[in-house]
């Protein structure tokens, strides 16, 4: 996830500077249950803003609750005692999701990163990587915002996080996209310089970008 303050300018697959289309709001994206709370949310005109200094986009998050089945005043920071065994019904949603969809939703960005917070703090992240690391694709907005919040800091398990490492590190290396670069070499700095086609990768973003070429630099160029 770059650092650059524009990096949302930046993402090659990035629709959200596009005019909106309220015809993308169909029985398709309404038929999830997340896309659908996305909806409601952007109509009911609710804070969707990922750390939010005024709210907290809080109204949102106890929507994302309620849609979870918690009551309305039920703490949305409550310790889990233990793992659950099957996703709730945000995690199926979040796990089943359309890409395709979920872009063209109002905030998608902000809404899905609040939504995985919520899910890895019900200890249900997992059930929702498991699903997304088997698909033949995944943007790559989502795998930086995925690797930058959740899978640097180990979220969810050691297995999900070695294979999102290595999803990343292949779609880096085909894209030498800036900001899923910088968030590699931020993360696994070791993996980067060992693997040849990232490595590359690396050097061929921090040509364009400042944020990597500082942390390149830094880093000892990834070795």
């Amino acid at each position: 996830m770059s650092t650059n303050p524009h990096h949302r300018r930046h993402g090659h697959d990035d629709i959200e500077s596009a005019p909106r289309i309220r015809a993308a709001e169909s029985l398709f994206s309404r038929a999830n249950q997340f896309l659908a709370a996305v909806w409601n949310a952007s109509d009911a005109g609710m804070c969707i803003t990922a750390g939010c200094s005024e709210c907290g986009a809080l109204e949102f998050r106890r929507a994302l609750a309620t849609l979870d089945g918690l009551s309305p005043d039920a703490p949305l920071t409550t310790p889990i005692a233990l793992l659950p065994e099957a996703p709730g019904p945000l995690a199926s949603a979040l796990a089943s999701v359309d890409f395709g969809l979920l872009r063209l939703t109002p905030r998608w960005y902000d809404a899905l990163d609040i939504a995985l917070f919520y899910v890895r703090d019900r200890g249900e992240l997992r059930f929702v990587l498991d699903e997304w690391v088997r698909r033949d694709a995944v943007p790559t907005r989502i795998l930086d915002l995925v690797l930058f919040r959740h899978v640097r800091y180990g979220f969810p398990d050691a297995r999900l996080t070695d294979l999102w490492l290595e999803r990343c590190l292949d779609v880096a290396a085909t894209t030498c996209d800036e900001g899923l670069v910088e968030s590699l070499i931020l993360t696994c700095p070791e993996r980067v310089g060992a693997d040849p086609r990232a490595f590359r990768a690396a050097m061929e973003a921090a040509n364009h970008s400042a944020c990597v070429r500082a942390i390149v630099g830094r880093l000892g160029e990834c070795a």
